[in-house]
């Protein structure tokens, strides 16, 4: 009941924020929102209307198949740079916001701070983890870091590609969260979703069974110490990860215990920790409290685990 009552009372101080302080001051740019909304309307329309064009004289006016299929090409690049410049319209105004509100919006979790850069991101510790398949590019967009409970996270909103030019693929798109964990890992477990051969993600790790008929269905689990797997993976530690996936409407999920941290990557192609949206009201309340459920599943998680309690395995 302690926690539950932590957790409604976040909920009420973050909506006294939202209301008092928030909603105002956020009414004083629903003018300028307005203006954007025109300016990638009308970017958008006219880059797909030449999208169109090029696309009808590629099928009725020229003759040629190569310049057929250069027309189709250009039809193409036009479309998705209508696209991009709607996305890139909304993402510069909602940067100018968030840099003017994300830290009363971060000051409702205590000590949390939000950056758009990737100075806070280890490559060398995701890669060793195996939390997601290898490779060799990464993009980071929304970065927070914080301490709840004097235990340390990390959440990094994150794409991971492998290859370059055509032969470039996404193996990551969605957000990691990097816990800091007070207990002494034996040994690396890896969850990941269920696959057909499971393929182990390391050679050192091997595929284990569980008794959890329902999980194994989801799930497979990889471990090179199957006694501290199976501690470490209660039917409360799952329902605290289905939470999360739901909180941040993931398709996937994946974690990793390793060295003092665990890790977990939540797969998903929609603009986590999105505010500003040009077709709704600046200070529209829906999306601030999302993101508020976003991160307080968060600190359920380490609430789980009593990561602030150094407790041997």
């Amino acid at each position: 009941m302690t926690q539950d009552k932590s957790y409604s009372q976040m909920r009420k101080e973050f909506q006294e924020v939202f209301y008092k302080e928030l909603f105002p001051f956020l009414a004083k740019y629903e003018g300028e929102r307005k203006i954007k909304l025109l300016l990638a309307s009308l970017s958008f329309l006219l880059l797909f209307a030449i999208s169109l064009f090029l696309f009808y004289v590629g099928i009725f006016v020229v003759d040629s198949s190569d310049s057929r299929k250069g027309f189709f090409k250009f039809a193409f690049l036009m479309f998705i740079l209508a696209l991009s410049s709607w996305c890139f319209i909304k993402k510069r105004f909602e940067s100018k916001i968030k840099k003017e509100i994300m830290f009363k919006v971060c000051k409702c979790f205590g000590d949390l701070s939000w950056n758009v850069s990737d100075k806070f991101r280890n490559n060398s510790l995701i890669t060793d983890s195996d939390i997601i398949p290898s490779f060799t590019s990464s993009r980071y967009d929304d970065c927070f870091v914080g301490k709840y409970e004097d235990v340390g996270y990390d959440i990094m909103e994150s794409s991971f590609a492998t290859g370059s030019g055509k032969n470039r693929r996404t193996v990551f798109c969605g957000v990691i969260i990097k816990l800091d964990m007070n207990k002494n890992f034996k040994g690396k477990t890896v969850i990941r979703p269920d696959s057909v051969f499971h393929t182990t993600p390391s050679a050192a790790l091997r595929h284990t069974t569980l008794e959890d008929v329902v999980f194994e269905k989801k799930f497979d689990v990889y471990t090179d110490d199957e006694v501290e797997a199976r501690y470490l993976i209660t039917p409360s530690f799952m329902e605290r990860l289905n939470n999360m996936k739901v909180a941040f409407d993931a398709d996937k999920v994946s974690c990793a215990f390793y060295e003092q941290y665990l890790f977990v990557a939540l797969h998903t192609s929609k603009d986590l920790f999105s505010l500003c949206s040009l077709i709704k009201p600046v200070n529209d309340g829906k999306q601030f409290f999302q993101m508020f459920e976003e991160i307080l599943s968060i600190i359920k998680l380490i609430d789980h685990f009593k990561l602030d309690q150094k407790i041997g395995m």
